[in-house]
């Protein structure tokens, strides 16, 4: 497998994986991977640019309550996966390499449990490569 370059969203490898998941599991509409702070890196097909930075900025909330939950209610190692319930639909989360998580949005009679396994199956195969680096702080002290 070649080294994929998370940061170009063009990148064509990740976005077949992505495709491939879509096409391989029953009931994913969209698949999306966004970095922790809610910057999509890639997107599956149907999916518009509007559409993916809202589904980028919805999952980043999502997994950041995720956390803050974890940490005030749990152990406080962090999230893992996050599911949200909506009428028509499922949306998923998932860690996906440091700083970069998965997100599908899938039908509401989606099976869930095979959904997370091919979701999981997924980061372990490509999750190194989808590692997002904290971005800088401009302006921070020198």
């Amino acid at each position: 497998m070649s080294t994929i370059d998370a940061s170009r969203s063009t990148d064509r490898t990740i976005d077949g994986l992505l495709e491939s998941l879509k096409d391989r599991t029953p009931g994913i509409r969209h698949v999306l991977v966004l970095t922790r702070d809610g910057l999509k890196m890639s997107y599956s097909s149907g999916l518009s640019r509007d559409r993916a930075d809202q589904l980028s900025a919805l999952s980043a909330g999502i997994q950041s309550l995720s956390l803050s939950a974890s940490a005030e209610f749990g152990d406080g190692i962090g999230a893992g996966q996050a599911m949200v319930e909506f009428a028509g639909g499922l949306l998923l989360i998932v860690p996906a390499g440091e700083g970069a998580h998965l997100a599908v949005v899938a039908d509401e009679d989606g099976e869930v449990g095979l959904i997370a396994h091919n979701m999981n199956e997924l980061v372990e195969q490509i999750g190194v490569y989808l590692t997002a680096a904290p971005r800088p702080v401009e302006g921070g002290a020198s």
